[in-house]
């Protein structure tokens, strides 16, 4: 059994590539487990959300989309949002949420829709509702779990495991506890770095 922890922000567009990834990765391997940290990259951003350009010069946005598109486009992944960054506190607690009930990756992949594809803000609590409904979940019970806290644990010790870890970027694969795998690349060379 390979274990791979992957260390991933909803609010980052190349960890929509590496939850493609990985997606693609367990569904071709049964000998795989796989366990997402959440990685939150700024807790700061109001709930209102922020303008990417307050925090990036415009051409280094274009460069990195260039690189960012070229990879998504082998899971025809789309960006129409460039330029609005989101808090995703509240997301990462309804993922832990999604987990917890063994829908993770329908709730993950409609979170990435909602921010890279619509723009849509998900500090609302009415779009993770919206995100949660779409992946099937009891949103009552989630937003239950939410409001008593169930999560912070798992938030601390994602935080930790950070240190532990010394991740400085995500989407960052760590496999069987030891081999740390960062940069993105194409499925099939990606994947030797992973299983190889």
């Amino acid at each position: 059994m390979v274990n791979i922890k992957i260390f991933s922000d909803f609010a980052c567009p190349f960890c929509y590539i590496g939850f493609s990834i990985a997606d693609r990765l367990r569904k071709e391997n049964t000998n795989i487990n796989i366990e997402w940290i959440p990685y939150i990259l700024d807790s700061n951003v109001s709930l209102d959300g922020d303008d990417l350009l307050n925090h990036i010069p415009q051409e280094q946005i274009d460069m990195s989309y260039r690189r960012i598109e070229r990879l998504g486009r082998e899971y025809e992944l789309v960006y129409n949002n460039k330029t609005k960054k989101f808090n995703t506190n509240r997301l990462h607690q309804a993922a832990l949420y999604a987990n917890k009930e063994n829908k993770y990756y329908e709730f993950a992949k409609e979170a990435f829709k909602a921010i890279f594809e619509y723009g849509k803000n998900v500090g609302d609590p009415t779009i993770v509702n919206e995100i949660g409904l779409a992946a099937g979940l009891n949103i009552v019970e989630m937003n239950n779990c939410i409001e008593e806290g169930t999560f912070n644990d798992k938030i601390e010790e994602a935080r930790n495991l950070v240190s532990v870890y010394e991740i400085e970027s995500v989407p960052t694969f760590i496999v069987n506890d030891k081999k740390k795998v960062e940069l993105l690349k194409d499925y099939e060379k990606f994947k030797k770095d992973l299983v190889a």
